[in-house]
């Protein structure tokens, strides 16, 4: 058996209580709490749980009462003590990764020390009852969560439950006031487990950053964690928080109190709608703004990348989370935003708070302890985005067809003579050879370029730059109007219904990812097209397109590499990019990483 090695660090608050004899003493001097410690040693395929409590428990929870003269019977103490042990398990649940309550098997159970007569109030106020717990595991669990619910039917008093708890491997523990109904959940990496209390403050900055990149930054499962964003359409309210939490302020109903079923889900998302919409208030330039709810989506402790959709599933109501995203849309950037937080009791005391305004991180935290709890942002300037213009043709190059010119005046001179001479025939094979000559006018032309090499790859790649920041903008008429100062006939349509449906991530809940960076690898001019008000070339290039989606502070990435074929034309003494070919397209990069907050 595996040695266990507890350290135990609680300050036991004991009142302060002299030796009584008579009956009515004794009550009026018991403890006012019920107070529980646990040591909780978890091992990759057991947990085992020692648990201690004050011997007037028995009394307080379990109705053993004093004899006359004040005593308590021995017997009757031993008997409740075994059934305390019952007590305790039917009341401490411990929840594995998928939210599964761990079966117990109580293996030890130790009555306190009591003499031959029995035992006075003074003496079940400083005696101990113990007991030990075993969960066995099929495997190392990755998730732990502890829910207390030390109430005993018919009793107001508060219990005390305070939590020691160690990770085979390490010699730090945690250490958590466990309150009743409110869980805790605690994570274990076993490849790579807490130092020791001997290393470095550097090492120790090191660990806990691997495992903050572990978790995307959401190392806290009974927080509830708050992301404002503010941009130039909308100020966005992502919040994260414990299922058991939001449960203290919403009642859902449910078949089984412990879980919350796919259908149950459905309708718990229409009081949460209700819930938030009347207790979130969000002022944008003075104007009190309603929100929309992109998503309300509940998640077990196996999903840690929150901007994931995840599958329906029950969730546990002890380590369940809910993720909510609120979107408040504005017509212009703003100048001022205020966002509110009344949201408070026993569960959620304080919240922390990420506000990502433009490129900028600030930090806030609301609090019940706070006279005020508003965070306020404010610009000095609207952050327009740039306009996007036509790429204008400096001077209309024009194409003569020389050999049609040539054939038509030849035609034109044997004419003209057949008509000195009077020869008809002379006259008729002129002018036939004038008709002829013309339609192939656009056969032979004027070997001067429409436009230089170097000139087609600057006009290009400003084109090109012009398709993908027409997608910086909001609304659809906008990004429209925008893209149609680069792209030109069938091609605008088209253009604008692909771009938009590859930047919205079915994977990521159908969130629409924001365009970050175009890197132009290569291109060259292929060939001169058209003739008229139409001349234009082909041109072929090379690039990246690096896309970015954010939410709960972690942005994911993707670079996608495309190789295409373009005709670029001139329309209405404008560049425009009329044809696309595409030729080869390929991920080449994604990863995720975290804001710095």
């Amino acid at each position: 058996m595996t040695k266990i090695i507890v350290i135990s660090s609680f300050l036991m608050v004991l009142m302060s209580t002299p030796g009584v004899a008579g009956e009515k003493d004794a009550k009026n001097a018991r403890h006012p709490v019920s107070i529980v410690e646990a040591e909780i040693y978890v091992q990759k395929h057991r947990v085992i749980m020692k648990l201690r409590c004050f011997a007037d428990d028995l009394e307080l929870l379990q109705g053993v009462s004093p004899m006359k003269g004040g005593l308590y019977d021995p017997q009757e103490i031993r008997e409740a003590t075994q059934e305390h042990a019952r007590f305790l398990a039917d009341r401490i649940d411990l929840l594995d990764d998928s939210g599964a309550r761990l079966k117990e098997q109580i293996v030890e159970i130790t009555p306190p020390e009591i003499p031959p007569e029995g035992m006075r109030q003074n003496d079940m106020m400083n005696s101990f009852c113990a007991f030990q717990f075993e969960y066995p595991l099929e495997s190392p669990t990755e998730f732990l969560t502890i829910n207390q619910k030390m109430l005993g039917e018919g009793y107001l008093f508060p219990t005390e439950f305070k939590l020691l708890l160690k990770q085979a491997g390490s010699d730090q523990p945690y250490l958590h006031m466990l309150k009743a109904d409110i869980p805790e959940t605690f994570r274990f990496d076993w490849e790579n487990p807490a130092l020791a209390s001997s290393d470095s403050d550097e090492d120790w900055q090191a660990w806990f950053e691997k495992q903050r990149e572990a978790t995307l930054g959401i190392t806290s499962y009974s927080s509830v964690y708050s992301f404002v964003y503010i941009t130039n359409f909308e100020v966005r309210h992502e919040i994260l928080i414990p299922l058991a939490s939001l449960a203290t302020m919403i009642d859902f109903e449910r078949a089984d109190e412990n879980y919350l079923d796919v259908g149950e889900q459905d309708a718990a998302k229409r009081k949460i709608e209700k819930f938030f919409a009347y207790d979130n208030e969000v002022v944008v330039d003075g104007i009190n703004v309603k929100p929309v709810f992109d998503r309300i989506d509940f998640y077990g402790l196996d999903l840690r990348d929150f901007a994931m959709r995840s599958e329906r599933k029950k969730i546990n109501m002890a380590n369940g989370r809910i993720g909510v995203i609120m979107s408040y849309p504005i017509k212009t950037p703003p100048t001022s935003v205020e966002v509110k937080w009344e949201m408070f009791n026993d569960a959620i005391k304080i919240v922390d708070s990420a506000v990502f305004a433009y490129d900028d991180l600030e930090k806030t935290q609301f609090s019940m302890f706070s006279d005020e709890n508003i965070y306020r942002w404010t610009s000095t300037e609207r952050k327009e985005l740039p306009m996007i213009a036509n790429i204008a043709v400096e001077r209309l190059p024009r194409k003569l067809p020389l050999v049609s010119i040539g054939l038509v005046g030849l035609g034109l001179i044997v004419g003209a003579v057949g008509w000195t001479q009077k020869r008809s025939a002379l006259i008729a094979s002129g002018l036939l050879l004038a008709l002829v000559a013309y339609p192939t006018r656009h056969l032979m032309v004027w070997p001067q370029e429409v436009v230089s090499g170097e000139s087609s790859q600057e006009i290009f790649k400003q084109l090109h730059q012009n398709i993908f920041r027409a997608f910086d903008y909001h609304n659809e008429s906008d990004v429209y109007d925008a893209l149609a100062k680069s792209v030109d006939g069938p091609l605008l349509r088209d253009l604008y219904l692909q771009i938009n449906e590859r930047l919205t991530l079915q994977d990521q809940g159908g969130a629409i990812a924001k365009i970050e960076q175009v890197d132009f690898l290569d291109g060259k001019k292929l060939e001169e097209i058209g003739s008229g008000d139409e001349l234009g070339f082909e041109f072929r290039c090379r690039w990246n397109l690096v896309g970015t989606v954010e939410h709960w502070g972690h942005i994911h990435e993707r670079t996608n590499q495309y190789d295409a074929k373009f005709k670029v034309q001139i329309r209405d003494q404008a560049w425009k990019i009329t044809q696309m070919q595409g030729l080869d397209e390929q991920q080449i990069a994604a990863h995720t990483r975290l804001r710095q907050f």
